[in-house]
């Protein structure tokens, strides 16, 4: 009864997957956390696999992902779409391109690319939106393959190739104009974020108002600057 007066105390397990779980629950955390102190708090970040299997599972309230849930876990979970998340060129600083605000979708197979390897899921993610978007990247030319997402953005920052990386994983590089952004002329290039959910899982007061207020607030903000994405 306390708990649901008040949300004094309890706890939550979130799932992330990892670019989300990197870049974006941090700042939602920190966000329910400065409004709710008591509420304790534990974010396990994994493939946007494994997390689907700890929802299903029972093991977490609630999960964010970025990448496509198992077809054989999709009418066991609740899946809501909440929001956007822009993938972004970028480029480094001193690139031929990089005094361009747009260049042509033919222009990309002329650059030299730093991307993740071939195991990675996000990787998967990024390639199957491109392909959404008419841009094979099977035809791009690899110059290095890294294992994360820093890993990358250090190579760029270093002038060794071009990137796809989310902007949510970029936001304080391109307020310090560490690299360029190049836009595509014609495309946008997004992928959708979701909410996982196991239907036959108790929501605790907790879960429900971090569901509710947080993720709320997200669509609303992400709908009009993207200040949280």
């Amino acid at each position: 009864m306390e708990e649901l007066q008040t949300l004094q105390s309890g706890a939550l397990i979130i799932g992330a997957s990892q670019t989300t779980g990197t870049y974006l629950m941090p700042r939602l955390i920190g966000l329910f956390r400065h409004k709710y102190p008591q509420i304790e708090i534990e974010l396990q970040v994994h493939s946007t696999r494994k997390i689907s299997w700890k929802v299903a599972s029972g093991l977490l309230d609630l999960a964010i992902v970025g990448g496509e849930v198992p077809l054989e876990l999709e009418k066991k979970l609740d899946i809501i779409s909440y929001a956007e998340d822009e993938l972004a060129l970028i480029l480094p600083r001193a690139h031929p391109f990089s005094s361009l605000e747009y260049i042509q979708k033919e222009d990309l197979y002329r650059l030299k690319f730093i991307a993740l390897d071939t195991n990675s899921t996000l990787r998967n993610v990024i390639e199957n939106t491109l392909i959404q978007s008419g841009i094979d990247s099977r035809h791009f030319k690899i110059e290095m393959e890294l294992n994360s997402i820093e890993a990358i953005k250090n190579a760029v920052n270093s002038g060794l190739g071009a990137a796809f990386v989310s902007v949510s994983a970029i936001t304080k590089e391109l307020e310090l104009g560490m690299f360029h952004w190049a836009k595509i002329d014609g495309i946008t290039i997004k992928r959708t974020l979701s909410v996982l959910l196991n239907p036959k899982r108790y929501y605790s007061s907790a879960t429900q108002i971090f569901k509710e207020e947080i993720l709320g607030m997200l669509v609303k903000s992400s709908s009009k600057n993207q200040n949280l994405l």
